[in-house]
C-alpha cells in the first residue's frame, strides 16, 4: 500500500474521531449515530453536485457534531466567491479528492496511459483500463460556518426548505408515502438485479449464504418504519460481500470455515456503515443495531489502533455501495462464476477456429461406395447431412442412391426435425469449427432401401475437448517483486507464463482460499481458463516473472547459484561470479515461491543471482570494457604500421 503523506494522516485522524465519537453516542442516543434530524444527503453549495459515499458520510457527521442545520458545504475559495466569508476559528471537515489523470492496463501494470489517450479509445478498449487516483485532501466547510445565513438570509432559508432536516423541510404523510413508493421500487430493482428479497415467519431478518437470499419478517413487526428500511438495507449490504460478489471475508461461506471473531466484526462495522449511507440517501436517521451497539468499543479500538483500518473500510464501503449502485441502474449483477464464463467465452470467440473435425469428414463421403456422414444432435433433434465430392444440395440434383428425400424421410423416423445438406467443400461446404460438434454423434453410413445403415462412427471427442477445454499443469497466484499478485498458468505441453488479473478476482481467489476450500480447485480453473483466453487473444499480456529483468547482463559470467534457507538469516543466495565467491545476500519469499514454480530452475536461479548481485555485474563488465578499450588503444599504431606496410602506403 503507498504510504500516505502527512496530510493525508491527518486527515484520517480527523475521520477516525468523527466516526468513533458518532458510534460513542449511539447508545445514549436510542442507537442514532448519525444523521438524527433527518437531513438531505450531502452536496456541494450552492451547484447541488453530490459526493461520494465515504465522503458523504464524514460530512454528514461533521454537520451532526457542529449542529449545523443542513448537509451543505463549500470550499473556503468558493464560499469566499459568493460573498460568504468562513467564521473565525471554525475547523472544516476533511474531504478527500481524487484526480483520475492516469490510467493503468488491469492485466498489465506496467502499462499506464494518460487520460487523453484513455478518452481516445473506444468503450470495448476502456474495459482494459481502471483510474489510478491521485488522492487530494481539500477541506469543506459547512454553509452554517459561514456567513451566508447573515447575507443571504433568503438563500439560506431556500436551502433549509429543499435539503435541511424534516422539521425544516415540513415532512408530511404525503412525504411518508413517497418514501413508501422510492423504497418499494428500490426492493423490486434489488430482487430483480441482486438479490432474492422474501418474507420470512420466524421474525429473525437475516441474509443466508448458502440460498444467497435476504429473509425479513412483516414491515408490522418492526416499532417504525424506519427500523424495517435499515434492517432490509443491512441485509443488502451483506449480500453484496457474497463469496461470488465482493468476496468480503467477514461472509460465512458455503462448506467453508466459519471466518474468525475479527472479520465478523469488521463485517458488521460495514453493513453498519453502508446501510447508513443509505439511509442517509433517503433522508433518514441511521441507527444501530443491538447486537451493533455491543461492538462499539471494539470498532473504536480497532480504528485507532490498526492503520489498515480506514482504507479498508473505505474500500469495502464504497464497492458495496457500488454494486447497490448498479442494481438501482438495472445492471444484472450476476455471480463472478457467470461473469467469468461469459467473458471467456467471448474471448474464445476471437481465438483462431480449429477445423481438425470437418477436415476428416470431408474425406470419408464416396459416390462410388455411397457413403455419407451424418451428424446428428439429439439435443435439438437435427442432422447435418455430407454428401460426396460431386454430389448437390439442391433439389432434384441427386445422386444415384443417394436420394436426399429419402435420406431426410429416413432420419425423420429417428425423430430428427431439421435436416441440412452439405457437400464436403466449396460453396456448399461442410467446416464447422471443432466445437461445434460438442454433444453431438458423428457416423459414416449410407441409404439402404428406405432405412439409414450406419457403418461406422467418428470419434470426435478428444478434438472437441482439445476445443473446448485447456488442461493445466499448474495454477497459481504468485507476487512479483513489487508485491503485485499475478497469476501463473503453466498450460499442458506448453511453456507457462504470468498474466496479472482483475483485483476481484485476487479477492474471490484468496477469500475462497481461506474460507471455502472445497472450492479452490473450481476457482483456480475458472480464472486459468478466463486469463488463458484473455492472453491468447492478447499475447503482449504475458509476463515472465522468472527472468532477471536486467538488461545487458551476461550471465555466462555466473558460474554457480545456491539459493538456501536458514534458522538465523532467513533465504540467501550465494553465487560465484567470474570465479570468485560472492558473500550471500537476502532473498525475498515471493522469489523463493517463484523459484519452486520455475520449469526452468537452474536458469531461474541464474537470472535470480543477475537480478541481486546486479551491481557486481554491472561493475564488473564495466572494468572489462575499460581494460579492453585500453588494450585497444595500445594495439592501435602497431596495427597502423602493419596496414601501412601491407598496402604499400609506408613513405
Amino acid at each position: 500500500m503507498k504510504e500516505k503523506s502527512p496530510i493525508e494522516k491527518n486527515a484520517e485522524i480527523k475521520q477516525i474521531d468523527l466516526l468513533s465519537e458518532a458510534l460513542n453516542g449511539a447508545p445514549n442516543a436510542n442507537g442514532y449515530w448519525m444523521n438524527a434530524s433527518g437531513k438531505g444527503y450531502p452536496k456541494f453549495y450552492p451547484h447541488g453536485v453530490s459526493v461520494s459515499p465515504f465522503n458523504g458520510l464524514f460530512m454528514a457527521l461533521h454537520s451532526d457534531r457542529n449542529g449545523c442545520r443542513t448537509n451543505l458545504f463549500a470550499l473556503f475559495n468558493e464560499a469566499r466567491a459568493m460573498g460568504a466569508s468562513v467564521l473565525d476559528h471554525e475547523q472544516g471537515v476533511p474531504f478527500l479528492f481524487y484526480n483520475w489523470n492516469r490510467y493503468v492496463n488491469r492485466n498489465n501494470p506496467e502499462e499506464i496511459i494518460s487520460r487523453t489517450a484513455y478518452l481516445g479509445l473506444d468503450e470495448q478498449d476502456r474495459k482494459h483500463y481502471k483510474g489510478v487516483h491521485n488522492r487530494e485532501v481539500r477541506t469543506l466547510f459547512n454553509i452554517d460556518q459561514t456567513t451566508l445565513p447573515d447575507i443571504d438570509r433568503e438563500s439560506y432559508e431556500d436551502a433549509l426548505r429543499q435539503y435541511g432536516s424534516a422539521d425544516d423541510r415540513g415532512y408530511t404523510e404525503a412525504d411518508d408515502r413517497k418514501l413508501h413508493i422510492r423504497f418499494n421500487d428500490f426492493l423490486l430493482k434489488m430482487k430483480d438485479n441482486l438479490v432474492p428479497v422474501r418474507y420470512d415467519g420466524c421474525g429473525m431478518p437475516h441474509y443466508e449464504t448458502d440460498k444467497d437470499a435476504v429473509y425479513m419478517p412483516r414491515q408490522r413487526n418492526f416499532e417504525h418504519y424506519h427500523d424495517y428500511v435499515q434492517e432490509t438495507l443491512r441485509q443488502i449490504v451483506s449480500a453484496t460481500g457474497h463469496q461470488q460478489r465482493l468476496a468480503r471475508e467477514g461472509m460465512v461461506m458455503k462448506n467453508g470455515m466459519a471466518p474468525s471473531e475479527d472479520a465478523l466484526k469488521q463485517e458488521r462495522l460495514v453493513v453498519e456503515v453502508a446501510s447508513g449511507i443509505k439511509m442517509l440517501e433517503l433522508g433518514l436517521p441511521a441507527r444501530l443495531s443491538e447486537e451493533s451497539l455491543k461492538t462499539v468499543d471494539y470498532w473504536n479500538r480497532e480504528l485507532r489502533e490498526n492503520p489498515l483500518m480506514m482504507a479498508a473500510l473505505e474500500s469495502d464501503v464504497n464497492n458495496a455501495l457500488e454494486v447497490i449502485r448498479k442494481a438501482e441502474r438495472g445492471e444484472k449483477i450476476e455471480y463472478a462464476t457467470i461473469r467469468n464464463r461469459k467473458q471467456t467465452t467471448d474471448m474464445r470467440g476471437q481465438l483462431p477456429k480449429h477445423h481438425a473435425i470437418a477436415d476428416e469428414i470431408a474425406r470419408h463421403p464416396d459416390k462410388d461406395r455411397k457413403t455419407i456422414v451424418v451428424v446428428r444432435d439429439k439435443a435439438t433433434k437435427s442432422a447435418d447431412v455430407i454428401l460426396p465430392a460431386g454430389a448437390s444440395a439442391e433439389v432434384d440434383n441427386e445422386v444415384p442412391g443417394m436420394n436426399k428425400a429419402r435420406i431426410e424421410r429416413a432420419l425423420r423416423k429417428e425423430g430428427f426435425e431439421q435436416i441440412r445438406f452439405y457437400n464436403p467443400d466449396g460453396a456448399l461446404g461442410f467446416r464447422p469449427d471443432d466445437s461445434y460438434f460438442a454433444g453431438k454423434e458423428v457416423a459414416l453410413a449410407r441409404l439402404k432401401n428406405w432405412e439409414m445403415q450406419e457403418l461406422s462412427t467418428l470419434d470426435v471427442a478428444p478434438a472437441v475437448k482439445q476445443a473446448c477445454e485447456v488442461g493445466f499443469d499448474r495454477v497459481q497466484m504468485i507476487q512479483d517483486d513489487k508485491n503485485r499478485w499475478a497469476l501463473y498458468i503453466k498450460p499442458e505441453n506448453e511453456s507457462g507464463y504470468s498474466v496479472y488479473p482483475d483485483k476481484e478476482d485476487v479477492n474471490r481467489f484468496f477469500s475462497t482460499l481461506k474460507q471455502a476450500m472445497d472450492n479452490i480447485d473450481k476457482v483456480r480453473m475458472e480464472l486459468a481458463n478466463k486469463y488463458y483466453a484473455l492472453a491468447e487473444t492478447k499475447p503482449d499480456l504475458k509476463v515472465d516473472l522468472f527472468s532477471c529483468g536486467v538488461k545487458d547482463i551476461d550471465l555466462t559470467r555466473i558460474q554457480r547459484v545456491s539459493v538456501f534457507k536458514t534458522k538465523k538469516d532467513g533465504i540467501l543466495c550465494a553465487a560465484t561470479i567470474d570465479g570468485r565467491r560472492m558473500e550471500a545476500r537476502a532473498v525475498t519469499q515471493q522469489q523463493w515461491q517463484r523459484m519452486w514454480l520455475a520449469e526452468d530452475k537452474d536458469g531461474y536461479k541464474r537470472n535470480l543471482a543477475a537480478s541481486l548481485f546486479s551491481d557486481v555485474m554491472r561493475q564488473g563488465q564495466t572494468q572489462g570494457n575499460a581494460v579492453e578499450t585500453a588494450a585497444s588503444a595500445d594495439r592501435e599504431p602497431e596495427q597502423r604500421e602493419q596496414e601501412e606496410q601491407s598496402t604499400g602506403l609506408k613513405r
